[in-house]
C-alpha cells in the first residue's frame, strides 16, 4: 500500500510527459489517491507505534532494505502531502508546457511519499535527495527573471546540508551496522557518539526547514518560483526538515537530544524575531509571506526544544496548519499579482478589498490564520507552542507573546496598505 503511493506517482510522471494533454489529470489523480490513502490509514490506525509496514530485502547483507511504516506522523504529513498535490495541480492547470510540468510533480510526489513513511535511514535520505531535483527545475525552468540564481542557490544549500546528514547516516552504519530505525534505536551507540551524529544530521535539517543563519535561499527561492511552487516549498520541503529532525534526531535519540534543546532554543528564538523584522519591512507580497513561514518553522524548532509531550504536539499541529494556512496566502498572493500586475504591496495602492472583495476577504482570513488569531487553526499550535516553551524555560520563553505581536503587526501593516 505505501510502496504503491511511493510507485504509483513515479510510474505515472512519464506518460504524464509524452501525454501532455492528459498531464494534469494525471497528476490530479495521484494526488487524490495519496490523500484517500492517507485518510484510510488515518481512519484504520491502530493508535500507537509504527503500523501498516512493508519490507522488502533489497541487499540484507548491508541492511539496504526498503521499509516503509508510519505513525500518527506520518498519516498526518503523507494525507497532507496529497491535499496539497492536488491543490497545486488545480491552480497550475493552465501552466505552460504541462507534460514536463506535471513530470516533475509526479516524481516529487513519490518522492516525499517516501520522505515520511520510510524506516530505513539510508532509503529516507534517498528520498530526501530526489525531492531536491523537482524542485531545481521546477524554480529554474517556469520561475520569474533571477529562477537560475535563485534555483542554483537553492540546490546549493540544501545539498550541501545534505552531507551532513549523509555523514551522520555513514557513522551510524560503521557504529551498528544498521540503517533500520528500530534496529538503531536498539543498538546502544555510546552517548558522546550519538552527540556527533545529532549534531551532523541537524545541521541538515535546520537548512531545510529552514532557520537563521541558513534561511537566506528561502525568500529568493519563493520570489522567484511560481505560485504553485511555492506553496510546494512552505507546505512540504519546509516541513521534511522538521520532519527529520523529530523523527531522526529527538525520537532515535532522546538523551543526545536533551544536550542541544538550549542551541534549538537560541536558534528557534533568534528566527522567529529576525523573520518578523524582515517580514515587517518588506515590501513584496510573497517575500513578506516567505518571511512569515520562517518565522513560524522557527516556532516549530522552538516547541520542538522542550522535548515534552505538549511541546512536540504543538510543533506538529504547527506544522500541518501552516502549511494549509501558507498554502492559501501563496496562492492569493500569485493571485494578486495577476490581476495587478506587481508584487509591490506599495505599488497595489490599496483599495483592493473594495475592487476584489473576495479575494481580500481570504486574504484577511490567511493573514488570520498565520498570526494565530483565536478560532483558527494557528492558534492551537501558536499558544501551545508558548505553553510549551514557559512551561519547560521559564521566563525566556516569555519573548515568544512579543513576537506574535510583532507576526500581527506586519500582517495588519500589509493588509493596511494594500487592501484598505
Amino acid at each position: 500500500m505505501l510502496l504503491t503511493a511511493i510507485i504509483l506517482p513515479v510510474l505515472l510522471a512519464p506518460f504524464a510527459y509524452f501525454f501532455e494533454r492528459q498531464a494534469k489529470y494525471l497528476s490530479l489523480l495521484a494526488g487524490i489517491f495519496v490523500t484517500l490513502l492517507g485518510l484510510y490509514m488515518w481512519v484504520n490506525y491502530p493508535g500507537e507505534g509504527f503500523a501498516f509496514e512493508e519490507f522488502y530485502p533489497i541487499f540484507p547483507q548491508w541492511d539496504f532494505n526498503l521499509h516503509l511504516g508510519v505513525d500518527s506522523l506520518s498519516i498526518a504529513l503523507i494525507t497532507l502531502t496529497g491535499i496539497i498535490a492536488v491543490l497545486v495541480t488545480l491552480s497550475s492547470w493552465n501552466i505552460e508546457r504541462q507534460g514536463a510540468y506535471f513530470f516533475l510533480i509526479l516524481v516529487f510526489l513519490g518522492a516525499m511519499v517516501g520522505v515520511f513513511a520510510s524506516l530505513n535511514y539510508l532509503w529516507f535520505f534517498i528520498f530526501w535527495e530526489f525531492t531536491l531535483v523537482p524542485m531545481f527545475f521546477h524554480i529554474g525552468i517556469w520561475g520569474a527573471e533571477n529562477r537560475i540564481y535563485a534555483a542554483v542557490k537553492f540546490f546549493l544549500y540544501t545539498h550541501l546540508a545534505s552531507i551532513f546528514l549523509f555523514l551522520a547516516i555513514l557513522i551510524i552504519f560503521i557504529n551498528t551496522g544498521h540503517f533500520d530505525f528500530v534496529a538503531i534505536k536498539q543498538a546502544g551507540i555510546p552517548l558522546e557518539l550519538q552527540k556527533l551524529i545529532w549534531a551532523l544530521a541537524f545541521v541538515g535539517y535546520i537548512v531545510k526547514m529552514p532557520v537563521v543563519p541558513f534561511h537566506t535561499w528561502l525568500p529568493d527561492a519563493h520570489v522567484q518560483a511560481p505560485s504553485p511552487i511555492s506553496v510546494i516549498l512552505a507546505g512540504l520541503l519546509l516541513k521534511m526538515g522538521a520532519y527529520g529532525l523529530l523523527r531522526w534526531n529527538i525520537e532515535l535519540f532522546p538523551e543526545a537530544s536533551k544536550h542541544f534543546i538550549y542551541l534549538m532554543l537560541a536558534i528557534g528564538l533568534l528566527t522567529v524575531f529576525h523573520a518578523a523584522f524582515k517580514a515587517l519591512y518588506e515590501d513584496h507580497v510573497k517575500r513578506m509571506v516567505a518571511y512569515s513561514s520562517i518565522n513560524h518553522m522557527g516556532l516549530v524548532l522552538v516547541a520542538l526544544a522542550t522535548l515534552t509531550a505538549a511541546g512536540i504536539s504543538a510543533a506538529i499541529y504547527e506544522m500541518v496548519a501552516h502549511a494549509l494556512i501558507i498554502s492559501l496566502m501563496f496562492m492569493i498572493a500569485g493571485y494578486i499579482h495577476h490581476i495587478t500586475g506587481t508584487w509591490y504591496i506599495s505599488e497595489i495602492g490599496g483599495g483592493f478589498l473594495r475592487k476584489f472583495p473576495f479575494i481580500g476577504t481570504l486574504y484577511m482570513l490567511g493573514a488570520l490564520g498565520a498570526l494565530g488569531f483565536p478560532g483558527t487553526a494557528g492558534f492551537i499550535g501558536e499558544v501551545t507552542a508558548i505553553y510549551a516553551a514557559f512551561d519547560k524555560f521559564g521566563w525566556v520563553a516569555l519573548a515568544l507573546p512579543f513576537s506574535a505581536v510583532l507576526t500581527a503587526g506586519f500582517f495588519f501593516w500589509a493588509i493596511r496598505r494594500m487592501l484598505h
